[in-house]
């Protein structure tokens, strides 16, 4: 039995604390509707004697890699945990235990979710070849979205799980369910949300650790594959003469899979922490504890809706040259849905059954963020549909050789930022004025006189609503993304075995894949925009809290030539990582194609299908180079803010944590999105246009590619990885930086 105490608070809006198991339940919800889809996929057919044979291939590829990058993860994990634990207090003891363990509990389960989400793609990816022979594109559309369903299921489900156990067990259980003062109940689940920001921290690392090593592999055999394949030997892609084609296919699963799965575990964990820290500050000041645990209930509605949704993912006759409408169904029917979960939440959970627009302020923040997950679809979709102007400008621009298309797709690249941050700046303002208007008419009522919110935390609260309810729909998102490398495989598979009768309906779905894998991007980064007003926010709560501070204003002020030169190197910072990734990509596909060259000269019959190529050479290639590449950046992102957080204080990691935010984020959508443009200029006129395969122009779309390639599935998606590993190690690290700076000064 629970001990549930009655809440005495001046506020006639408390809630019922056992609403709080909505979130866990959701969690288990989700994990299981996750096993169940592995279940089912399972249990179908994987195909013929060739297909299993190449999908076995790739999935030991795909296992042997992910157990030496865990391993090298796993050494930087242990000499994090030993420093948490050393270097940070926890309430008058010497030692930072628990931190260290949050962030242990953070960095395992981002591993479990990228294991999870490559483990089951290298399942869906034969099965989908299957189910397109036997059934046609609904079935092998469909069977690659439950493939990426399960993902999509699994990460939000532990990240939710995660996080709801993890507060209860630093002190949320007391806050929530313990018989104590409304003002004391607050602290205590301040207290336990700041406790597990090192959750967040755990599972930024890993993330980046695991998409930017994943990014690194991939995209190595990709290009090396493309270039001496494509362009020099003018044989297909996928073909499996090409010695580096394993190394490609399963490179979209440790890269596009097992990265993305860790990199919106991450997204997930580290923006509901955040928001649960400003929701305790609302708790205080209303007198109602639903604000500290809202964030969690919003996510969980999302899987309801989520699961709503994806029946409606249905590829009828009409739309079947347009698979990306079935999938949009989806998402668009998850959205409408968790609009409507949100209107009833907010009416009966935050308002206690009252219908006002004090309340309903709060509505229209979830909204905003609802909104802008939308825009950022379809702008997405615009962008890089193959159907669409932008990529069509970029495949014409190919008839006239390489340079013209890098340089068109380079100027679609650099437009594609402005939409996007027009949008989520949109979001921002909306959901930050919706919040003052909800502080302004609580404050407005006598009942409350005692209870007041200041209009700065009340915008701040709106635009982490904001954020949650764009996170809402994450479940399905993932789900889209994927798709993307589970149809890229299966196009790769069903063209390598050779059994014929899968190769037309899997290029479509490949191409539709690109632009999904876009919108993940789109969306991970959009909700890193939106996180960061919240993130900075908590730091700077956070840093106002300590001794040091007491009785000052926290401040980021730019004429102090230390916080201006921290702007300035997190201005940099983006950039200087996103080269240090580039060049790893660079350097091992150049070793990448000297293989594959060497092979085509010295293993006799491989053109003509009587030799076998050595894949394992190029595998093992991919493998080091990854290991090798993803080791100095990540480094770099963690040490840069502790010297300069230890050397200059918390101000200038602040201004730091700013400078890298508004960097990052055009840096990302330019390479993003504009590197998906190129990747489906290319599909485009292998589709027929401008020459079709083997043309000059199909040669000088594959060189633009190659160019996109690094950008978008390397460097682009590490860099909103990097945004928020910055603001949750900046909070972590708090305690270090002021004991020290006192040392040092």
């Amino acid at each position: 039995m629970i001990p549930l105490q009655a809440l005495s608070v001046a506020s006639s809006s408390s809630v019922n604390p056992l609403v709080f198991w909505i979130a866990p339940i959701a969690g288990v919800i989700a994990v299981l509707a996750s096993l169940l889809l592995m279940y089912r996929i399972g249990k179908m057919s994987p195909g013929g004697p060739k297909t299993v044979e190449v999908g076995n291939a790739i999935r030991e590829g795909a296992y042997a890699f992910l157990k030496r990058q865990y391993t090298t993860i796993a050494i930087i994990t242990v000499v994090l945990f030993v420093l948490l634990w050393v270097a940070l207090p926890l309430k008058g003891t010497p030692f930072g235990i628990g931190t260290a363990a949050a962030f242990l509990v953070g960095a395992v389960a981002s591993l479990a979710a990228g294991y999870i989400a490559m483990d089951n793609a290298t399942k869906a990816n034969v099965r989908t070849v299957a189910a397109a022979k036997e059934f046609g594109a609904e079935k092998a559309l469909k069977t690659a979205f439950y493939g990426g369903a399960t993902m999509g299921l699994a990460v939000v489900g532990l990240s939710l799980l995660g996080v709801s156990f993890l507060f209860l067990l630093y002190g949320g259980y007391n806050s929530l369910f313990g018989n104590m003062s409304i003002s004391a109940a607050s602290d205590l689940g301040y207290t336990a949300a700041s406790g597990i920001v090192g959750m967040g921290f755990g599972a930024s690392l890993i993330a980046l650790f695991a998409q930017l090593g994943g990014g690194i592999y991939t995209k190595a055999a990709d290009v090396g594959a493309d270039l001496v394949g494509k362009v020099e030997a003018g044989i297909p892609e996928d073909d499996p003469r090409n010695p580096a084609v394993i190394a490609d296919n399963v490179g979209d699963n440790v890269g596009d899979s097992a990265g993305r799965g860790a990199d919106l575990f991450e997204s997930a964990t580290g923006e509901n922490i955040g928001g649960m820290i400003i929701g305790a500050l609302i708790s205080a000041a209303t007198g109602n504890l639903i604000f500290i645990f809202f964030p969690l209930i919003a996510r969980a509605l999302g899987i309801f809706a989520t699961l709503v949704g994806m029946p409606f993912v249905k590829l009828t006759k009409a739309e079947a040259k347009h698979p990306m409408k079935a999938l949009r169904k989806g998402l668009m029917v998850t959205t409408i849905v968790s609009g409507i979960l949100f209107l009833f939440a907010t009416i009966f959970l935050l308002g206690n059954g009252e219908f006002s627009m004090t309340f309903l302020y709060l509505y229209f923040c979830l909204l905003a963020g609802l909104a802008a997950s939308v825009a950022i679809d379809y702008i997405t979709d615009y962008y890089t549909g193959s159907d669409r102007g932008p990529v069509g400008r970029i495949a014409k621009a190919s008839q006239t050789g390489a340079a013209t298309n890098i340089i068109t797709g380079f100027a679609v690249g650099l437009e594609t930022t402005m939409l996007p941050i027009v949008s989520l700046v949109v979001a921002l303002i909306v959901s930050y004025f919706f919040g003052t208007q909800f502080a302004a008419s609580w404050n407005a009522n006598p009942a409350n006189a005692a209870h007041q919110i200041t209009l700065l935390i009340g915008g701040i609260y709106g635009t982490t609503l904001a954020t949650m309810g764009m996170l809402a729909v994450m479940g399905m998102v993932l789900a889209l993304d994927g798709f993307g490398p589970i149809a890229d495989n299966a196009a790769g598979i069903a063209q390598m075995s050779g059994e014929g009768g899968a190769e037309e309906t899997m290029e479509a779905l490949d191409a539709v894949g690109n632009t999904t894998k876009a919108l993940t991007k789109g969306f991970a980064l959009g909700s890193a925009l939106l996180a960061a007003q919240l993130l900075f926010q908590t730091f700077a709560t956070e840093v106002s809290k300590t001794p040091s501070y007491v009785g000052k204003t926290f401040a980021v002020d730019i004429s102090n030539p230390a916080v201006l030169i921290a702007g300035f190197i997190g201005a940099m910072l983006p950039f200087f990582f996103s080269s240090q990734a580039i060049s790893a990509v660079g350097k091992a596909a150049a070793e990448m194609v000297e293989e594959v060259r060497r092979q085509f000269r010295e293993i006799p019959g491989i053109m003509d299908g009587t030799g076998k190529p050595d894949y394992g050479k190029a595998v093992d290639i991919s493998t080091k180079s990854a290991l090798k590449g993803m080791v100095l950046p990540g480094v770099i992102i963690v040490v840069v803010p502790l010297i300069v957080g230890v050397l200059l204080g918390p101000e200038a990691v602040g201004a730091l944590v700013i400078g890298a935010t508004l960097s990052a984020v055009p840096l990302a959508l330019f390479m993003n999105t504009g590197g998906g443009a190129w990747d489906n200029a290319k599909k485009l006129i292998e589709s027929g246009k401008y020459g079709g395969k083997g043309s000059p122009a199909h040669a000088a779309a594959v060189v633009g590619d190659t160019v996109g390639d690094p950008l978008k599935d390397t460097a682009g998606p590490s860099l909103h990885v990097l945004i928020k590993l910055l603001s949750t190690l900046s909070i972590v690290f708090i305690p270090l930086f002021l004991n020290l700076l006192h040392l040092i000064h």
